[in-house]
Protein backbone atom coordinates (compact mmCIF):
# COMPACT_ATOMS: atom_id res chain seq x y z
CA UNK A 1 0.00 0.00 0.00
CA UNK A 2 1.54 2.74 -0.92
CA UNK A 3 2.48 5.98 1.76
CA UNK A 4 -0.01 9.33 1.16
CA UNK A 5 1.33 12.61 2.44
CA UNK A 6 -0.12 15.90 2.81
CA UNK A 7 1.01 18.31 0.32
CA UNK A 8 3.63 20.79 1.94
CA UNK A 9 2.35 24.36 2.42
CA UNK A 10 4.89 26.49 2.41
CA UNK A 11 4.28 30.92 2.76
CA UNK A 12 4.40 32.70 -0.17
CA UNK A 13 7.43 34.52 2.12
CA UNK A 14 8.86 31.26 2.52
CA UNK A 15 8.73 30.27 -1.26
CA UNK A 16 9.99 34.06 -2.40
CA UNK A 17 12.93 33.66 0.11
CA UNK A 18 13.46 29.82 -1.56
CA UNK A 19 13.20 31.44 -5.43
CA UNK A 20 15.90 33.76 -3.90
CA UNK A 21 18.22 31.61 -3.16
CA UNK A 22 17.96 29.26 -5.92
CA UNK A 23 18.81 31.93 -8.22
CA UNK A 24 21.56 33.05 -6.05
CA UNK A 25 22.78 29.36 -5.73
CA UNK A 26 22.95 29.15 -9.57
CA UNK A 27 24.65 32.57 -9.86
CA UNK A 28 27.00 31.58 -7.49
CA UNK A 29 30.41 30.23 -8.20
CA UNK A 30 32.18 29.55 -5.05
CA UNK A 31 31.06 26.02 -4.07
CA UNK A 32 31.52 26.97 -0.03
CA UNK A 33 29.07 30.00 -0.27
CA UNK A 34 26.41 27.67 -2.92
CA UNK A 35 26.50 25.55 0.22
CA UNK A 36 25.85 28.49 2.41
CA UNK A 37 23.35 29.45 0.44
CA UNK A 38 21.82 25.94 0.60
CA UNK A 39 21.88 25.33 4.46
CA UNK A 40 20.41 28.85 4.54
CA UNK A 41 17.47 27.27 2.20
CA UNK A 42 17.20 24.21 4.15
CA UNK A 43 16.78 26.21 7.35
CA UNK A 44 13.61 28.09 6.05
CA UNK A 45 12.04 24.56 4.87
CA UNK A 46 12.77 22.42 7.60
CA UNK A 47 10.57 25.39 9.94
CA UNK A 48 7.27 24.81 7.32
CA UNK A 49 7.51 20.96 7.39
CA UNK A 50 5.55 18.34 9.82
CA UNK A 51 7.55 17.62 13.18
CA UNK A 52 10.01 14.89 12.45
CA UNK A 53 9.89 15.37 8.80
CA UNK A 54 14.13 15.22 7.73
CA UNK A 55 15.44 17.26 4.76
CA UNK A 56 19.23 17.09 4.11
CA UNK A 57 21.52 19.77 2.55
CA UNK A 58 22.02 17.33 -0.22
CA UNK A 59 18.08 17.17 -0.45
CA UNK A 60 17.91 21.09 -0.74
CA UNK A 61 21.01 20.71 -3.32
CA UNK A 62 19.43 17.99 -5.82
CA UNK A 63 16.10 20.11 -5.96
CA UNK A 64 17.76 23.28 -6.98
CA UNK A 65 19.94 20.92 -9.86
CA UNK A 66 15.82 19.72 -10.64
CA UNK A 67 14.39 23.73 -10.53
CA UNK A 68 17.13 24.59 -12.67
Amino acid sequence: MPITRKPLEIPPEAARKFEANMRAFHAEQDPLKRDEIAATTRHILVQHMPKGAKLRLADVLELFELMR
